[in-house]
């Protein structure tokens, strides 16, 4: 492992336990800008590099949410970018258009994140927002922390959103307005989820997370217009259904959609039939010509008995 670190973070806790941990090759940088905002640089051959930027970030360490996203009942949505990137490399994530780099950035000040957090009322928090916060549970506990938040908060709703496996590295017991969510996809569609975990070790996470007392959620989000669509998602439901009581945790149901410009992007990155579908643009936004059908085809799997 390569790790570049800002000099003024070296001797940081977080620092200290990555560093103890994976004995990395160190490289010490002015500022993490320096190496993530380069131009010109190949994102997929930095997605297979053992790399990481440590750095402290100085502010904005809650950014309110969109009015179109879901609020889930509360009076203000807000996220947090603790990790810029991610380890996996999903062709149709918005994330590789939006940084030009393929090496994630922590920001190792996470206390920092903690007591702006504290500062809301009735408030829902996403903190796996731009990232796969649980997909770096085996680098730092980041959890750890946020839990003991919702904890002590019963007004905030703080969502961890993951496609990893690594529910065992997070503690038993916490409380109920602690949400962790799984993002599903039908096997066809995992070989757009370059180095994600299976389908079949995400359910298996799922059923441990609900063993351990987690307040679970599944998110079929993105959908994907493959081949044989139809005959793809029905088969995906099914397995969902002999494999989870779908009746008893909340399903996210949501289309493929991305800003055109994260989507041009994404094309100089990818060639995949996922990147490189005519979609129609409204209003900034890439989406199916049919999505709303597509949604409510799906929707209908997961209610028809």
């Amino acid at each position: 492992m390569v790790c570049y670190i800002e000099e003024n973070i070296i001797n940081h806790p977080v620092t200290k336990h990555i560093i103890e941990k994976f004995n990395p090759k160190i490289i010490k940088i002015n500022h993490y800008k320096d190496i993530f905002n380069r131009t010109h640089q190949d994102f997929n051959f930095q997605k297979n590099k053992n790399v990481l930027i440590l750095a402290e970030k100085k502010e904005k360490f809650l950014y309110k949410g969109s009015t179109f996203c879901n609020s889930r009942g509360y009076e203000k949505f807000y996220y947090s970018t603790q990790i810029l990137g991610c380890v996996y490399n999903c062709e149709y994530c918005y994330i590789g258009g939006m940084y030009p780099c393929g090496y994630p950035v922590i920001f190792v000040n996470e206390d920092d994140f903690i007591s702006e957090a504290e500062k809301l009322k009735n408030a829902y928090i996403a903190i796996s927002y731009e990232s796969d916060l649980l997909a770096f549970e085996g680098i730092y506990p980041f959890h750890y922390k946020w839990i003991e938040l919702a904890r002590k908060r019963n007004d905030l709703l703080i969502e961890s959103r993951t496609k990893s496996a690594n529910v065992d590295r997070l503690p038993d017991n916490p409380p109920q307005n602690f949400l962790l969510g799984f993002s599903l996809s039908p096997v066809e569609i995992n070989r757009f989820e370059k180095k994600a975990p299976s389908l079949e070790k995400r359910i298996k996470a799922l059923k441990l997370a609900i063993t351990k007392g987690y307040n679970v959620e599944i998110a079929i989000d993105p959908i994907i217009k493959t081949d044989n669509f139809k005959d793809v998602y029905k088969n995906f439901i099914e397995y969902l259904k002999s494999e989870i009581d779908l009746c008893s945790i909340n399903i996210e149901i949501g289309a493929f959609r991305m800003n055109k410009d994260f989507l041009k992007k994404l094309r100089k990155i990818h060639l995949s039939e996922v990147v490189w579908h005519p979609y129609e643009i409204k209003q900034g936004e890439a989406r199916y010509e049919d999505e709303k059908e597509i949604v409510e085809y799906v929707r209908g799997l997961i209610v028809d008995d």
